[in-house]
């Protein structure tokens, strides 16, 4: 009988050790799982602090730039935006914290393509906008790149720099080509408008093949600016100058400008270009 008590009470107590054992073990799973959220969280919070720290030495910088025209906090932003933006998860991101330095983002119509962009804090009369394109690839893949260190031709005419108003995702294969409209102002009294195409192959960035047709050129942008008379509207001068993209007949419209002695001058006419074949002509 004292055996048989010794026994029970043995497995009894074996038993509850092992429930006791099976319980803690559950707890654990669910706080690893949550500490790796929570770490997950808290590195992206960690990521979007530092940006807007950064964001904010930027807009600040500009007294300094007028003094010593040192241009480093702006620079040291965009390096750390651009790794920001190829992280995993990151096009998912709205990166809202850093609207308050006018730091805005632009979608192209396929939903596929991000362009990140502000005026910089040391332009003057000719705007320097800073855009950086963000692409996720098909197999989800996240590329950034600052669009102006794709020109290759630092000479090329026209400001390298417009506020780019619309992107628009064109039917190429294999690969990917966007049209981008905009604006700018090469001084405070010569609005321009432009049209830009983007060329995506293998995660590799290009702006550079010529693929606007004019008479016998090929260019690798469309570009016209005025220089606003002392009668002129400013506003209705650079809606005239607008580069007008119909994604229903793949046509461009653009105003035609005539150079004087005076300055490049619109005419009042409009052309139009049509893509086919991989090119608008």
């Amino acid at each position: 009988m004292k055996t048989t008590s010794i026994l029970f009470f043995s497995m009894v107590f074996l038993l509850f050790s092992c429930g006791a054992k099976h319980g803690d073990q559950q707890p654990n799973g669910i706080d690893h799982a949550d500490i790796a959220v929570k770490k997950k969280k808290n590195a992206d919070s960690a990521q979007a602090s530092s940006l807007e720290k950064l964001a904010a030495k930027m807009v600040a910088s500009r007294e300094s730039y007028l003094n010593d025209g040192k241009t480093e906090a702006e620079e040291v932003f965009i390096k750390a935006f651009i790794e920001a933006l190829k992280q995993p998860k990151a096009f998912e991101a709205d990166f809202a914290n850093l609207k308050k330095y006018e730091i805005n983002v632009l979608t192209a119509n396929d939903n596929k393509l991000r362009l990140f962009y502000w005026l910089s804090p040391y332009s003057g009369t000719m705007w320097h906008v800073q855009n950086i394109v963000q692409y996720q690839g098909e197999d989800n893949t996240l590329t950034a790149v600052l669009f102006n260190s794709l020109y290759e031709d630092k000479n090329d005419e026209g400001s390298p720099t417009p506020f780019f108003e619309h992107i628009f995702s064109l039917n190429t294969s294999p690969q990917k080509t966007y049209l981008l409209t905009g604006y700018g102002q090469m001084g405070g009294t010569e609005p321009y408008s432009v049209c830009h195409t983007l060329i995506i192959n293998h995660s590799k960035f290009s702006i550079n093949k010529p693929l606007f047709k004019l008479a016998k050129a090929s260019k690798t942008q469309l570009f016209a600016s005025a220089i606003l008379k002392e009668d002129q509207d400013k506003e209705k001068l650079m809606a005239q100058l607008a580069m007008i993209y119909n994604p229903q007949d793949k046509t461009i419209s653009y105003p035609e400008v005539n150079e004087t002695k005076n300055g490049s001058v619109f005419s009042g006419k409009r052309n139009v270009l049509t893509f086919r074949d991989g090119m608008f002509k």
